[in-house]
């Protein structure tokens, strides 16, 4: 309750404020190359005479807050590989675009915030973040999202023959995960995964990976960390046509249509793919393993106002997605269908007297059946059938405010689940006694809020103190009917609810500092987070396995965490770009009520229960060595 009353509060806070933000003034552009036109990021952007400054983003964007700005202070952009650039703020305002000529320079003196913090997935806590751009998948051969992952070494995809990939973090299980898709989250309610492999590579900009558990503005059960897929919203082209061969007679092709009309942008796609493989050592009817899939994308987006390079102010986009696999296994006796659809809409911008604000909403429904043998014995006995049918609705709205060097996230989300689930089961000869069928209704209510406070110290060496806030409040209500276990002597149902109410509060301190050729940055957080107990664990617990029937009784899983970064960079001499740079972080979760799963002997049927405590730590780090000579003027 105390939390609840603090969010309240806070909120009432940020509404008596809203008149004082009109004051500023936000310069805002696109940074990119004079010669190729390609976007910068990591460009450092700042105003002397204010000692204020940010950093382009991923996308090569920017934008600076200046209060009381005089239109001859000058802006200055500089980045390690371009000629330092000077413009007063009437130009930068005027032009939009700013194009650097590139060239080999100096490490920069000014140290301003990092790339991260200008990405939407940070508007959190800062943490170790990675952008992964998707357009180098064309030149490297990927498929989907799970082979652009793949690329990082904190970031482990599994794969299984049926094409299904799953991604973990940090040696996590693939469940404490958050995959989002334009911010829409895209978890099954079932057992909180998503197939990553339904992402096509064609129709995405970047995908941003948070690692750990310090967020809260996007949900509990992010135990390793965030996969944040972006698409793009404009493309080079009207029509492009892709076909793509492979061994084991498999192959892709893709079709992808593109047509803007002023602020109005349209844009299709479809994607159809399939392998074929033989196992030669098998009989004639158990030698063939077929893999075929369907993506369709189409999205509408309409800028109602821009910035003067063209980039969104306020926009409304609406996107559906629509995914298709069929799998099929003769040797394993196994078959897969899965249809998964989404239908999205997100709003950013300004509304009447409101700014930065996000509205998002999507409704997704699902339908997926499985069977599996299990052994080689008759067709009465050793197999599942499952199927499973989910639909739920999400609703997101945040507002943010920022004043002078204090910044303001307010944001409440809700979802309602609907889901059926069947399991047709027999081991052995003998049924097992775990719930053949449940239905599942889950409404999540979340609460949360992100304060930062940047401190610009009077120093010559430390460049950035900031301290964040962030805390979350939910509530989930259960309501599960139509219990069925196969051992009941009729059709007798039993049903169960659940309500938990979970806080969590996250505290970060960042600092920063640089001196010519030794620049650092560092951060320390702490906080916890909560995972509730998904229908497929609370439908498989270990206590249904006893000789008494019992109602699953699983508790949320709670961690607390603490996560210390730290980046050096060094610079050996001005004659020639020799230097290096370490980046390392040492990272500690203390789980509570931890799941842990069990495997039925022979079988992928697991079963779940609580185990009081567990403890994961981790190190990671990264060594770079430069060698690089100016270019002479």
């Amino acid at each position: 309750m105390f939390m609840f009353r603090c969010l309240i509060g806070l909120w009432l806070w940020m509404v008596c404020l809203l008149p004082l933000a009109a004051q500023e003034m936000i310069i805002e552009g696109k940074v990119r190359d004079a010669n190729t036109h390609r976007e910068i990021p990591g460009v450092n952007i700042y105003i002397r005479e204010l000692d204020i400054g940010t950093v382009s983003n991923a996308a090569g964007r920017f934008q600076l807050r200046v209060i009381r700005p005089e239109p001859a202070m000058l802006v200055t952009f500089q980045h390690v590989a371009y000629d330092t650039l000077e413009l007063m703020i009437e130009e930068v305002l005027a032009a939009g675009n700013v194009n650097l000529q590139e060239r080999v320079i100096s490490i920069p003196v000014v140290e301003s915030e990092s790339i991260e913090d200008q990405l939407e997935i940070a508007q959190d806590l800062p943490q170790t973040v990675s952008v992964l751009d998707a357009r180098i998948f064309d030149l490297n051969g990927y498929i989907d999202a799970g082979d652009l992952l793949r690329t990082d070494h904190s970031i482990q995809v599994d794969e299984a023959l049926s094409g299904r990939k799953t991604v973990s973090i940090r040696g996590g299980n693939p469940d404490e995960v958050i995959v989002l898709y334009n911010g829409i989250k895209m978890n099954s309610t079932l057992d909180n995964v998503f197939d990553i492999s339904l992402i096509d590579l064609a129709d995405v900009e970047r995908v941003e990976v948070i690692k750990g558990s310090n967020t809260a503005l996007y949900g509990p059960e992010g135990f390793s960390g965030v996969v944040n897929v972006v698409p793009r919203a404009q493309q080079d082209y009207n029509i492009r046509f892709q076909q793509r061969f492979g061994s084991y007679d498999s192959g892709n092709w893709g079709l992808h249509l593109f047509k803007d009309i002023g602020r109005l942008n349209a844009g299709y796609s479809i994607k159809r793919g399939s392998a074929r493989r033989s196992f030669i050592d098998e009989p004639p009817g158990r030698r063939i393993l077929e893999n075929r899939s369907e993506h369709h994308t189409a999205s509408l987006s309409y800028n109602f106002s821009e910035y003067t390079n063209g980039d969104p102010r306020s926009s409304l986009g609406i996107m559906y997605n629509r995914s298709e696999i069929d799998y099929e296994n003769e040797r394993d006796r196994e078959t897969l269908a899965n249809f998964n659809q989404m239908l999205s809409a997100r709003f950013t911008g300004d509304l009447f007297n409101l700014r930065n604000l996000v509205l998002s909403g999507a409704y997704q429904w699902l339908d997926e059946s499985q069977f599996l043998r299990f052994f080689d014995l008759p067709s009465d006995s050793g197999f599942l059938d499952r199927k499973i049918a989910n639909n739920s609705w999400h609703f997101n709205a945040s507002k943010s405010l920022a004043l002078d060097n204090f910044e303001l996230l307010l944001g409440y989300q809700y979802k309602y689940a609907d889901l059926d689930f069947h399991d047709d089961r027999i081991f052995f000869t003998t049924p097992a006694t775990l719930f053949e069928s449940s239905r599942l209704n889950r409404q999540n209510h979340g609460l949360v809020s992100v304060v930062k406070l940047k401190m610009l110290p009077q120093s010559n060496f430390f460049r950035r103190v900031n301290f964040d806030l962030s805390m979350r409040y939910d509530i989930v209500e259960d309501e599960q009917v139509d219990f069925e276990t196969p051992d009941q002597s009729g059709p007798g149902t039993v049903s169960q609810e659940n309500s938990w109410k979970e806080s969590m509060v996250k505290l970060s301190t960042h600092v920063a500092g640089s001196n010519g050729r030794f620049a650092f940055s560092s951060f320390i957080n702490l906080g916890s987070n909560v995972k509730f107990p998904t229908l497929l664990q609370q439908i498989s617990t270990r206590e249904l396995l006893s000789s008494d029937v019992q109602l699953p009784h699983l508790q949320p899983e709670r961690i607390r965490s603490l996560e210390v970064g730290l980046n050096l960079l060094h610079q050996v001499d001005d004659a020639s770009l020799y230097g290096w740079e370490f980046a390392g972080n040492v990272f500690q979760n203390r789980y509570q009520n931890k799941f842990r799963s069990y495997y039925l002997p022979g079988t992928p049927i697991a079963v779940f229960d609580n185990f009081n405590e567990a403890t994961l730590t981790g190190f990671e780090a990264k060594q770079t060595l430069y060698l690089f000579r100016k270019k002479q003027p």
